[in-house]
């Protein structure tokens, strides 16, 4: 473990510091200061920390360091976890969530709270420790939900005023990203070429790697399997109504992030679209 002097020196060579340079004295005295806070409040606290190595304890620092962006009890509940048993389990659950297509489109507690139960029910066996957690799981799925919302909302795409103004005021009313939830169905969409309807597949002359088909987006129903997603999420006030609006969000997310346009469909597609 390190002493404190052997911490500030070590985050002023990371930080690349002079303190020599006098144009820079008073940014240099608020990082020394944020060094001594961090020392005694991040690197200290870790509990066992004398009974480590400094390896061990480098390795646990920078673990805590990738969950900045939640709260301080989730915070340690997920660090004592990785110091006890090893195991990440921030992305463990994450990895679970991220499964469930209607996740990015969860606004109410009743539903953080059952997939909470499901994930629970699912991960007890191999990660025992999650045992008399429930609590800690649901606080943990909650803010995940904000923080991969929060993080992909500089990411809307600029379509159309109608469907920029939906796409806002969810977020702000909601904090539900429907951009995101659908670029995660369609990304699970493209990895499941099976599941394509046969009339959807086109077949490729020269397959690359596993992929047999592209996808023929050009279909006027059902593209994209819209329908089951929709009737699925249709009781949810953000999206009842807002099937078409659906619809072209996808293709654009298809043709701009997904798969690509070598025909120049979306140019085609978007013109017919006009009243949206």
């Amino acid at each position: 473990m390190l002493k404190v002097e052997e911490y500030i020196e070590k985050r002023k060579i990371e930080d690349g510091m002079n303190e020599f340079d006098s144009s820079q004295k008073m940014n240099n005295i608020r990082s020394c200061i944020d060094y001594i806070f961090e020392y005694f409040d991040q690197y200290l606290p870790i509990q066992g920390a004398e009974k480590r190595t400094v390896a061990e304890n480098e390795k646990l620092l920078k673990y805590e360091k990738t969950l900045g962006d939640y709260t301080p009890d989730i915070r340690d509940w997920l660090v004592s976890i990785y110091d006890t048993h090893g195991k990440q389990a921030n992305r463990l659950i994450a990895n679970f969530v991220n499964e469930s297509d209607d996740f990015p489109f969860m606004y109410e507690e009743s539903e953080f709270r059952s997939i909470s139960y499901d994930c629970y029910a699912s991960l007890i066996k191999k990660c025992p420790f999650l045992k008399n957690q429930a609590e800690m799981l649901y606080k943990f799925i909650r803010e995940y939900h904000i923080r991969e919302t929060n993080a992909y909302a500089k990411f809307i795409p600029d379509i159309s005023p109608k469907i920029t103004k939906w796409l806002q005021d969810t977020l702000h009313d909601y904090n539900v990203n429907i951009s995101m939830g659908l670029e995660y169905y369609l990304n699970g969409f493209w990895n499941n070429q099976e599941a394509w309807p046969a009339r959807s597949r086109i077949k490729l002359q020269h397959p690359i790697l596993d992929r047999k088909y592209r996808y023929n987006y050009k279909r006027k129903t059902n593209v994209f399997n819209i329908d089951g997603l929709y009737n699925r999420l249709a009781k949810k006030p953000f999206i009842k109504g807002h099937k078409k609006q659906m619809e072209i969000l996808m293709m654009y997310l298809w043709t701009h992030n997904i798969d690509g346009d070598d025909d120049n469909y979306w140019e085609e597609y978007i013109l017919q679209c006009e009243e949206y």
